[in-house]
């Protein structure tokens, strides 16, 4: 569903968040549309991008 079916309001463009919940599978969220029919959002776990890393006791290396 890329879409309200009811008003085509964008789904990539939450109207309002009514909550949001940790389970064991990922997030799920609870929404409603401008229309207000509500939906169901879930985004599963998965391995995330490393961002940072190092070690507190390693210097970083000489950069010319």
């Amino acid at each position: 569903m890329e879409e309200c079916p009811c008003c085509g309001w964008p789904e990539s463009q939450v109207y309002e968040v009514l909550s949001r919940h940790l389970t064991s599978e990922g997030v799920v969220t609870y929404t409603r549309c401008a229309c207000g029919e509500p939906q169901v959002r879930v985004q599963p776990f998965g391995p995330g991008e490393v961002v940072a890393a190092g070690r507190a006791d390693v210097p970083p290396p000489d950069r010319p």
